[in-house]
């Protein structure tokens, strides 16, 4: 195979493969209920621990249909027969501790900071070769082994599982809500309740190793889970009266911002044919990866409040803890979000033209529930939950297509 046309082949193979995939979507809320305009009471602390595992193996493409992470590559003889097919199908995974201290400054007002710190990450670029024509020179189809053993020999080894990012902190996330609506008595009487809500991501993640293909960084893009700056506008809906609060109907409204940022070029130290974008890109490129913005509904249900007990928490009245959360509640919630176009700079549009076909426009349908298991009613400032999100199960387009499970516990302290 001639060098002219392994450059050619090389060009296109890396545009297809290398891709930056967003692994998670794990958007954690600030305050520790699942209500969208809950707070913390005046002078509480609240500390959370979260267990997160994603997964994603494919995604959603402009058509709206199920696809691989990254298309197919047909290969041919020059002027001659089918080759075959490289089909790279990649499986990800993530799994994150997410460590949250929030704090009531006052009844409706929370402040609050996220902490996720990437315990592990791999993906497997599960590379599939599919044989073509029968090659009269080799008696036989072309085989996967054929095909490496050409990139081998121009110094490109086969791709193989990576992994990495342990112990690496991701942005971390601080936040404020308001709960406007307890200044204003109308709301009260028709038991709904409105929220501001703020978040920002400071820049304490790291983006992808440039070097590796299918390497993942750990900053709030690479995990898909907020922009760089949120802003929330949030209502719940009680039935006090009606169903003694065992229904809440929320909305929330969202915008999210990411701010431009500058990636290092890979120079193909470590793949030669496969990384080499220096040379045509220059040293640096930008991107703009593009806002999110869409809503949220969400019902929450309280199957079993149960007793209330007078314990140290309420100095031994009974009344005050049917105030506490109910021992056993949960929530389901469906989420649409849009996603803007990406767009890239470099010193080669036709390379930031094709970059900005892998993150075009588009949107998710997201699913998620959690259960939460609380026991201040029963004397012990302890609240646990498990839950989980997916985005495989209703189509999207043009995004990854991931699945999340949560387990958490949450500690509540008040020293004053």
């Amino acid at each position: 195979m001639r060098k002219a046309e392994a450059h050619v082949l090389c060009r296109r193979f890396r545009s297809a493969f290398v891709l930056a995939l967003g692994l998670l979507s794990v958007l954690w809320s600030l305050p520790a209920s699942a209500g969208f305009t809950e707070t913390l009471p005046q002078g509480t602390f609240l500390l959370d621990e979260a267990y997160v595992h994603s997964w994603v193996s494919k995604r959603w493409n402009n058509s709206g249909d199920s696809a691989p992470l990254i298309d197919e590559l047909e290969r041919y003889e020059p002027g001659g027969g089918k080759q075959g097919v490289l089909t790279p199908k990649p499986k990800a995974q993530f799994i994150l501790l997410v460590s949250q201290l929030q704090y009531g400054i006052l009844d409706n007002l929370s402040l609050g900071l996220g902490v996720p710190v990437v315990l592990y990450s791999k993906v497997d670029p599960n590379l599939k070769w599919e044989s073509g024509d029968y090659m009269q020179q080799l008696g036989r189809p072309y085989s996967g082994d054929d095909f490496w053993a050409w990139a081998e020999s121009m110094g490109q080894t086969k791709p193989k599982t990576w992994t990495g990012n342990r112990g690496q902190i991701s942005d971390l996330v601080p936040g404020v809500r308001l709960r406007w609506t307890d200044w204003i008595e109308a709301f009260k009487t028709a038991e709904v309740a409105g929220a501001l809500s703020v978040m920002g991501a400071i820049p304490t993640g790291k983006h992808p190793d440039p070097e590796e293909i299918v390497s993942t960084g750990t900053t709030m893009w690479d995990l898909q889970t907020m922009g760089d700056l949120a802003v929330h506008v949030s209502f719940d809906k009680t039935f006090k009266e009606q169903l003694d609060g065992r229904l809440r109907l929320g909305l929330d409204l969202f915008y999210e911002t990411f701010f431009s940022r500058a990636y290092t070029t890979s120079t193909g130290e470590k793949h030669p044919l496969l990384l080499n974008y220096e040379p045509y890109v220059g040293k640096h490129y930008d991107v703009n990866p593009g806002d999110f913005s869409g809503f949220s509904f969400q019902t929450d249900v309280v199957p079993y409040y149960g007793p209330a007990w007078g314990t140290w928490i309420t100095k031994g009245d009974a009344s005050k803890a049917k105030n506490f959360p109910p021992i056993i509640s949960f929530y389901l919630r469906y989420t649409f979000i849009h996603l803007q176009q990406s767009q890239w700079s470099s010193n080669n549009a036709a390379w930031d033209y094709k970059q900005e076909k892998l993150w075009k426009p588009g949107y998710r349908n997201q699913l998620a529930g959690q259960v939460t298991f609380s026991f201040l009613r029963l004397g012990a400032p302890l609240q646990l939950y498990v839950g989980g999100r997916t985005l495989s199960l209703i189509p999207g387009k043009n995004t990854r297509a991931a699945d999340v499970v949560t387990a958490g516990i949450q500690l509540l302290m008040k020293f004053w």
